[in-house]
């Protein structure tokens, strides 16, 4: 499955699928290291990925290309747009 990770406003990082389905989150804890959190959903079926430590989201990223047999890519934050200055 090929999955899509975009970093969130609180400097976390969101992995979706392409139809933009939430999958698991990549945090970063206090020390530096990065943790894979999965939602209750996906709990079952990514049972079996390794939730960290990890050294970077890209290490992260790789957990999860393997566990899903798919590429994760790196997507641009979306910034909402203020339409009324």
């Amino acid at each position: 499955m090929d999955t899509t990770v975009r970093r969130n406003f609180s400097d976390n990082w969101g992995v979706s699928d392409l139809l933009e389905r939430p999958i698991c989150s990549i945090i970063r804890d206090p020390h530096g290291s990065c943790w894979i959190v999965l939602s209750q959903e996906q709990a079952a079926r990514l049972s079996d990925i390794r939730k960290g430590p990890f050294l970077s989201v890209d290490a992260a990223m790789t957990a999860i290309e393997k566990n899903l047999n798919g590429p994760c890519r790196h997507r641009t934050a979306t910034l909402p747009a203020n339409y009324f200055p």
